[in-house]
């Protein structure tokens, strides 16, 4: 199995990852003081959004915005870069995937235990869970969500308090909370490895529980004081924030979500303002992780197709009746039209004098028929003594010799390839 697309597309999503999240951060203050904690939370949703679009294919107007910005930058840049030839099979994205997916595994099975441990302090009582004395409340379940109330909830809270610590349960029920701590739960298990992503967990979840506090003191006016005193007699044990469901703790510092409960009151069209221009935010930013992204989705154009050459290389020379052959069997993929070179007995840092330079050039003729264009030199420096070009179809061998055998000696270069459109079906 190839696991190079993966490899790339996880590249891809932690790139976003890890430029997203610091400026959601530096935005963070500000929405807070500015919009308040609604905006905030709903900030945070700007990460699935930009990461989904890393997996989005490419489109006609994204590529067009790409194709004039790589025109106005490459110049800047000294021109286009030369491509380089990607050996096929390596061994290492075989061993990465093995890694990711050992680690993914891992911080599922924790999860799960965690899930499983959680679970067995709750006992069923009628429509809720029953939890220990002294343990926070919470809000539990996907499918149909069940409060887990403290077995001493009514002896810890006062009425009021109680209706304040169920208006703020109903609030996550109602914005479905659990559901989109399930997703934050998944991203963070896909990018296990990146300390960002688990970063942005535990600030997403810490500002789930100031939007849930601020949507309960615009609904109960004049509550702040008994609210704040039910969230100081509600610090029991504390849950991991990687667990997919709707907790009344966090691990936002206690005297700072206290003292965000004076910040909360503001005007409605202000949290509307804030929400508008976190849409246009999340419209430029996607579009713009979009259009960055054209050179690598199903729609690209044609002129970027890979191709795949599979090489046999033999080179004999003899002098003095003694004959000498070298093997080699490079494989190499290219886009079409584009130039991809191999060395022999040499590099270009380190040249020989029987270095052999094959620099290989692949074309598409329609009718599943290639174009392979060849050209061979030798020395130090490297001198051209052939360009040969030969017509093959996909999947089938085409066989390239040059040299000659005279008194003095055998010389001879002999390659064999086998061009394969990638994502096409050999003939």
């Amino acid at each position: 199995m190839d696991t190079t697309p993966i490899l790339a597309a996880l590249g891809r999503q932690t790139l976003v990852l890890s430029l997203a999240l610091p400026l959601l951060l530096a935005l963070r203050q500000p929405l807070l003081r500015r919009f308040g904690a609604t905006v905030a939370y709903a900030s945070w949703g700007l990460l699935p959004l930009l990461m989904g679009a890393a997996w989005l294919p490419a489109s006609a107007p994204a590529q067009a915005l790409r194709a004039s910005v790589v025109a106005r930058i490459e110049p800047l840049l000294g021109g286009p870069a030369t491509p380089l030839p990607v050996v096929s099979d390596p061994w290492w994205p075989a061993a990465l995937a093995a890694l990711w997916l050992v680690g993914a595994l891992l911080c599922a099975a924790r999860l799960v235990w965690l899930q499983r441990h959680f679970m067995q302090d709750l006992t069923p009582a009628g429509e809720q869970w029953q939890g220990p004395e002294g343990s926070g409340p919470a809000l539990v379940g996907l499918v149909r969500p069940r409060l887990a109330l403290p077995v001493d909830f009514s002896q810890r809270f006062n009425a009021q308090q109680q209706r304040l610590v169920l208006a703020h349960e109903e609030v996550h029920r109602l914005r479905r909370d659990n559901h989109w701590n399930l997703l934050a739960a998944l991203l963070c298990l896909l990018h296990w490895f990146n300390p960002l992503a688990w970063l942005a967990l535990r600030r997403m979840r810490a500002d789930q529980e100031l939007a849930c506090d601020a949507r309960v003191i615009a609904e109960h006016p004049g509550s702040e004081a008994a609210y704040g005193r039910a969230l100081l007699l509600a610090q029991g044990s504390q849950l991991a924030t990687g667990l997919p469901w709707a907790s009344w703790q966090s691990t936002h510092p206690l005297i700072e979500r206290i003292e965000m409960l004076k910040q909360h009151s503001g005007p409605a069209a202000r949290r509307k303002l804030g929400l508008a221009l976190l849409g246009l935010l999340a419209v430029a930013s996607t579009g713009t992780v979009h259009a960055l992204r054209a050179d690598g989705g199903a729609d690209a154009a044609p002129q970027a197709a890979g191709i795949e050459l599979r090489m046999e290389i033999a080179i004999t020379d003899s002098q003095g009746g003694s004959t000498r052959t070298q093997r080699s069997q490079p494989t190499i993929r290219v886009h079409a039209g584009q130039p991809a070179q191999v060395i022999l007995n040499g590099s270009p840092k380190q040249p020989t004098a029987d270095q052999v330079a094959i620099e290989v050039i692949a074309e598409e003729l329609g009718d599943d028929k290639i174009k392979i264009s060849a050209e061979i030199k030798k020395g130090n420096p490297l001198a051209t003594v052939s360009k040969p070009k030969i017509i093959t179809k996909n999947g089938t061998k085409a066989l390239i010799e040059i040299g000659n055998e005279g008194p003095t000696g055998k010389d001879m270069l002999s390659i064999a390839i086998t061009p394969t459109v990638l994502g096409k079906t050999k003939i």
